[in-house]
């Protein structure tokens, strides 16, 4: 619809200002069940039986503005686009008027109606909104008892339900329940145990994003009684001390966590008059966490100490413990008998003749070493400069080992450095071992003055290690003679080294 047909329907509706059953305003989804829950796209249809010079609108709030006047949809309808969040479209030859609203919020929440000219009004539309409450649940307070807590929060508005629950600590599970109140009770927790509570505030359309539910913690009362005490004893004192002090733990109780408000600790001595100041010195009435006392006894007897822990709910329960002392008679110390020291003998006494075995001959046999490596026949050689050399150690036929087995090393002068088969790899030595001929063979393609020295291989896997050497001495020529170059070997070794 234009803006100039607008005015139009404005101009004639003023003279059809009235309801009509023939225009039918509806919406989707229904509010039959309850508001529309927020977030979700709603249409308002309207429906008239099209005729000559009549044309429908779509109208909203208290003053029925039209859609394209309206302060709030009026921009937005006016683009006319269905992509945008609102969009109304009409069509008057059918009779028909869709407006379409996404993502709905409480914003919408609002009148709609119908109007067609030369017909009248439809019947009005109130749209309800329902969004989750815009807080959380403040004052969230927990009062237990023994077996049962009772929670109470503050009233959370536009909250519908309330989702409580308790879990022990240390525990996975929880224990919840929806509730449409701001208080409730749950039985039957455990005694002296610890807790922690929580609820949040939601109503048809959710819990909002961003609120966390509220948390407390909280300890049942403790209706249990103390144990007795532990390692009840009497402390070190002298044979016929009358002031004795006994002692005892409350490791029982701390381990539990169990309340001991009071101790009470008395003596009676066995076989004393009831009425004599000896036969029961004063009872003492100590605190919770006191673990000893002392008591001035009436004189040599015997007594029986009890200690007895108590609190709200120890009566008519055994919590007492008890230990027995003597104190004797006498007050001088018992007498130690004399030790007595045996006359010495003076009977000769006879030393046994002592006889030296004679010695057992074994005959020792030294143990015969196998052969465990073959080496070539020359140990000794003196190669040129630029030639090839190969070295050789043979796997011997009376031995089981393989020939990846062995293993070369290279070794400058007497005194020089010796590196390991990895090193003369790496340096450009070519070691080739087959398991087929029962060889490893060390091959140098161009062999140069730097690379005498002394090179051997071995074996340590068979039952004798074993081993070759052999001796290289690179000559050159040179004002006829030859010189032998071992010593000049060393640079080979710093070379080498380089590499590490």
């Amino acid at each position: 619809m234009t803006q100039v047909m607008f005015h139009v329907l404005l101009f004639l509706s003023a003279f059809a200002c009235f309801y009509s059953n023939d225009i039918v305003l509806t919406v989707s989804p229904s509010m039959d069940d309850g508001p529309i829950v927020w977030k979700q796209t709603v249409t308002i249809s309207c429906n008239w039986t099209p005729g000559n010079r009549m044309y429908g609108d779509m109208v909203v709030g208290e003053t029925f503005e039209s859609l394209y006047s309206d302060g709030q949809y009026g921009e937005i309808v006016s683009l006319e686009d269905p992509e945008q969040r609102i969009y109304f479209v009409s069509d008057d030859d059918i009779g028909e008027g869709t407006l379409v609203i996404k993502d709905v919020t409480k914003a919408d929440a609002r009148q709609f109606g119908c109007m067609v000219s030369r017909k009248g009004n439809s019947n009005n539309i109130n749209l309800e909104i329902i969004e989750p409450p815009m807080a959380g649940v403040v004052n969230f307070v927990a009062v237990p008892e023994f077996t049962t807590v009772d929670l109470t929060w503050d009233v959370v508005e536009g909250a519908s339900s309330y989702n409580v629950g308790w879990q022990a600590v240390g525990a996975a599970d929880w224990t919840t329940v929806d509730v449409a109140t701001n208080s409730h009770r749950f039985e039957g927790l455990s005694v002296a145990s610890n807790f922690v509570a929580k609820v949040d505030a939601s109503n048809a359309a959710g819990i909002r994003e961003g609120i966390e539910p509220a948390e407390t913690s909280f300890t049942t009362k403790d209706n249990r009684p103390p144990h007795p005490v532990g390692g009840l004893a009497v402390g070190a004192s002298d044979y016929n001390q009358t002031s004795i002090t006994i002692s005892w733990d409350l490791a029982d109780n701390e381990a539990e966590e169990r309340i001991v408000l009071g101790i009470f600790a008395t003596v009676v001595k066995e076989g004393a008059d009831d009425a004599s100041p000896e036969a029961s010195p004063a009872p003492q009435e100590l605190g919770g966490d006191v673990t000893t006392a002392t008591f001035d006894l009436g004189g040599p007897g015997t007594y029986i100490f009890s200690v007895q822990t108590t609190n709200d709910f120890s009566e008519g329960v055994v919590t007492t413990q008890t230990v027995t002392h003597e104190v004797k008679e006498t007050t001088e110390a018992p007498t130690v008998p004399a030790t007595t020291t045996p006359k010495p003998t003076t009977k000769k006494i006879t030393t046994p003749k002592i006889t030296t075995p004679k010695p057992i001959t074994v005959a020792v046999t030294e143990p015969q070493e196998p052969k465990n490596m073959d080496c070539g026949p020359i140990q000794n050689l003196e190669p040129l400069p630029g030639k090839p050399l190969q070295l050789s150690c043979i796997v011997p036929e009376d031995v089981n080992y393989e020939a990846e087995a062995i293993t070369w090393s290279y070794k400058v002068g007497d005194e020089g450095q010796t590196l390991d088969q990895e090193a003369l790899i790496i340096s450009g030595v070519n070691i080739v071992a087959n398991n087929t001929l029962k060889s490893s063979t060390l091959n140098i393609g161009e062999i140069i003055e730097t690379q005498a020295g002394t090179y051997k291989c071995s074996i340590e896997s068979s039952p004798h290690s074993s081993e070759c050497e052999y001796i290289v001495a690179v000559t050159r020529t040179g004002s006829g003679a030859l010189q032998t170059s071992v010593s000049t070997a060393v640079s080979l070794v710093i070379v080498l080294l380089a590499f590490f």
